[in-house]
C-alpha cells in the first residue's frame, strides 16, 4: 500500500515536472542588443536540460538511499 502511494506521488510529480518546463515559454522582452538575458536563457530555453539534471540527481539519492538501507538492515 505503501509503495503504491509512493509511486503514485512520485508519477505526479514527474508528470507536475514535464508540464512546468515543456510548455512553450512566454514571449519576453529582450535586452537591447538582441540576445537573451541569463533568466531566459536558463530558464525558458534550457527546460529539458534542467528536467534531466533534475531526474539525474533524483536517481542518485534513490540509489544511495537504498545502498544505505541496505547496509543498515545487515
Amino acid at each position: 500500500m505503501i509503495r503504491a502511494v509512493g509511486v503514485l506521488l512520485s508519477l505526479a510529480i514527474f508528470i507536475g515536472l514535464v508540464a512546468i518546463f515543456l510548455l512553450e515559454p512566454e514571449a519576453s522582452v529582450r535586452p537591447l542588443g538582441g540576445l537573451p538575458g541569463f533568466r531566459e536563457m536558463m530558464w525558458d530555453l534550457r527546460s529539458p536540460d534542467l528536467l534531466g539534471q533534475m531526474m539525474i540527481i533524483l536517481a542518485g539519492t534513490f540509489g544511495v538511499l537504498v545502498l544505505t538501507k541496505e547496509r543498515i538492515e545487515r
